[in-house]
């Protein structure tokens, strides 16, 4: 391909020229430490201390924000380019799927990292008053990232607190939490264990809303590290999380799912002479997904399913860093990832269809009981120069295969480039081309899948200025276009949004995309508090558009979020107390139309039929809410305690997911009824943390 030797040239050119560059001690200007530069544009940060380079919040104030159920994924989900309804926490990126976005965890890649994966998603597995720091990238990552399309959300976790040990006891409307951390008496070593139970069952219930519907869940996640030698540190981590679901709604089937999660890995990370570090990170994942539904569709139509996959994926992951002169940094690395995925499914549905002027009953049946194993590998080079004073640039070259795909390699060329224009003023661009490819345990069995899918590919543009402004003010303007081609086919339900029994209803249709493309401009304005201010705030407007090339037709992707505008104030007049609120507002999302017809029948009759109008060729009303957040803080000898009062959708916004319609024949016409599907009411929540 022209672009991959166009790439390995590249890279060989900026090698030999960085060869040539003068030393540091020749010229007057400081040496750059290139390390610590960012020449990623399309990325937001959540560091530990207030000073933290490039940071939008700290993580004090990440967990001060609005949010519902302490989900990390939720509180973030209000930043600029990111887009999610009410009911789940996986946020799209820049008009992409959540399945588009890399999750690394304390250098571990997790595989969808959410609970109550019946309804998309709802709850992450991470908890979120672990995380010490987060980068989140939504477009133009470098080399070392790969086999996702959107974006990477890389987590690192805390382990221990500073000083004795310390245990945290918290509970709240929709489960409890507790956390033990503590230190060697040498110091070398620290541990930590935090475990959740979750009952939001008990929350649906007392607003009074989806009592058919009965979801728990826990996730437990233990972390120990310790220094093996001055400038190596070791690190034992598992994960294991665990959700069941019950679904009982009179004239349904029932459902009864669950869903495991178990992650052990190793990383040790090692700062060796002249500046040479690297990390190291080993580790296997396990995964279940279990369905089963029986019963009938009113009360005469017959569902039977029974489906359970399970994958099991080990990685072996080293990332190294190589200072070669003050001019030039060198990363490099290389990755293996062997696994197999099994598949047991098997349907029956019962459904009623007009077959030469009669209603019959059919049978639909679909049955597969098969196993996917393979091997890939990826491998990067990025060297980073300092071009001239305040020019830094970035080249990278990836080649990867996946385990589905082991002899499909891609060959992807990465370019970004910082330059400070002036004290408080960088600019930073990015272009690279991505891929990824069908993870082992994807393929859409109940849709007829049996062949992996080649890998998609997708090239990044962007564009941004970061500009700092007196008193402490921040301005980020941002361009981007992600062209995303060999596109995927997919099955998706264009109206039945959140139903337990995708697969069979009437509403799923076969979308064969030939490209996809995502643009806008994101515009984020902000004041931090600290430093002696009570106040902070954010401002940020987004425009976007996404879609998709479909036949002769461009149709806008399922979350195409024209105009955003958001809005967050934080308030802390001393340690005691804290107060947000956070407000958006956006256009409103495509859904799909639906009307009946009159089919005549043999016998003289006519039947009513559902047509589904062009996908997504309607707009939802526009969506705003505001939530609300309160914190207090004692600290008594003994420890601290934490009591919080959150506000979700303060003034009870009528927000839509879509409509729900029904027929109405009045002689020889019918008209569609329809009423709205709503998103969340103002739910209040409160719960309080207690640490000793």
């Amino acid at each position: 391909m022209n672009h991959a030797k166009a790439g390995h040239q590249l890279l060989l050119l900026l090698l030999v020229a960085a060869s040539w560059l003068p030393a540091a001690e020749a010229t007057p200007e400081p040496p750059v430490r290139l390390a610590e530069v960012i020449v990623t544009p399309s990325r937001f940060g959540v560091g530990e201390a207030a000073g933290a380079p490039a940071a939008t919040l700290t993580a004090e104030e990440l967990a001060a924000r609005p949010q519902v159920g302490e989900d990390l994924f939720r509180v973030i989900a209000r930043l600029p380019g990111l887009a999610a309804d009410d009911f789940t926490a996986r946020f799209w990126v820049r008009g992409a799927p959540n399945g588009q976005l890399a999750v690394r965890l304390d250098g571990f890649d997790l595989v969808e990292p959410f609970h109550l994966k019946d309804v998309d998603g709802a709850l992450s597995i991470v908890d979120l008053p672990t995380v010490r720091r987060l980068d989140l990238f939504t477009g133009g990552f470098t080399a070392e990232y790969g086999d996702r399309l959107a974006g990477v959300l890389a987590l690192e976790t805390s382990t221990a607190p500073a000083g004795r040990e310390r245990t945290s006891l918290g509970v709240s409307v929709t489960g409890l939490r507790l956390s033990h951390g503590g230190r060697s008496a040498d110091g070398r070593g620290e541990w930590r264990l935090t475990a959740r139970r979750g009952y939001p069952d008990l929350a649906l219930r007392l607003r009074g809303r989806e009592d058919d519907l009965f979801p728990r869940y826990h996730d437990v996640a233990a972390k120990t590290e310790w220094t093996l030698a001055p400038g190596h540190r070791a690190s034992l981590h598992a994960l294991h999380a665990l959700d069941t679901l019950r679904f009982q709604e009179t004239g349904e089937p029932a459902l009864n799912s669950r869903y495991a999660s178990d992650s052990l890995w190793l990383r040790w990370r090692a700062e060796w002479t002249r500046g040479l570090t690297s990390e190291t990170v080993v580790g296997h994942a396990r995964l279940g997904w279990r369905r089963d539904g029986d019963g009938y569709f009113d009360q005469r139509l017959r569902l039977l399913l029974q489906d359970d996959r399970g994958l099991a994926l080990s990685t072996l992951r080293s990332d190294w860093s190589v200072p070669v002169s003050t001019r030039l940094l060198v990363r490099a690395g290389a990755s293996v990832q062997s696994g197999s995925a099994d598949y047991a499914y098997s349907l029956l549905r019962e459904e009623t269809v007009i077959r030469s002027a009669a209603l019959v009953t059919e049978r639909r049946t679909e049955a597969a009981r098969f196993d996917r194993s393979g091997t890939g590998a990826s491998v990067f080079l990025s060297p980073r120069v300092a071009l001239a004073p305040g020019w830094i640039l970035e080249a990278g070259l990836r080649a990867e295969s996946a385990p589905s795909r082991p002899s499909e390699w891609a060959t992807l060329p990465r370019l970004n480039l910082a330059w400070e224009a002036a004290p408080g003023t960088t600019l930073r661009a990015a272009w690279g081309r991505h891929a990824q490819a069908q993870g082992l345990h994807e393929l859409s069995v109940p849709d007829g899948e049996r062949v992996f899918s080649p890998a998609e590919r997708a090239e990044h543009r962007v564009l941004g200025l970061e500009q700092r402004l007196p008193r402490g003010v921040l301005l980020r303007t941002e361009l981007y276009q992600r062209k995303g081609y060999r596109t995927r086919p997919r099955s998706e339900n264009l109206v039945s949004l959140y139903n337990v029994f995708p697969e069979v209803q009437t509403d799923r249709v076969r979308i064969d995309s030939q490209d996809d493309d995502a643009r806008g401009v994101e515009v984020l304005l902000e004041r931090r508090a600290g430093g002696g201010a009570a106040w902070g705030w954010s401002g940020g407007y987004a425009w976007a558009r996404a879609e998709e090339r479909v036949g002769s037709r461009d149709l806008p992707r399922a979350r195409d979020q024209r105009h955003t505008l958001l809005a967050e104030v934080t308030y802390a007049p001393n340690p005691r107390w804290n107060a947000s609120a956070a407000w958006q507002h956006h256009t409103g999302w495509p859904t799909t139309g639906v009307s009946y017809v009159l089919v005549p029948l043999a016998n003289g009759r006519r039947a009513v039929q559902r047509v589904l109008g062009a996908p997504y060729a309607e707009r939802l009303p526009a969506y705003h809410r505001l939530d609300l957040r309160v914190t207090r803080r004692w600290t008594p000898r003994w420890g601290e305690v934490r009591a919080f009062l959150d506000l979700f959708n303060a003034y009870d916004r009528v927000n839509l997911l879509g409509y729900s319609t029904s027929p109405v024949v009045q002689g020889t016409q019918v008209e569609a009824r329809r009423e709205v599907k709503d998103l969340l009411p103002f739910v209040p929540s409160a719960g309080v943390e207690v640490n000793f």
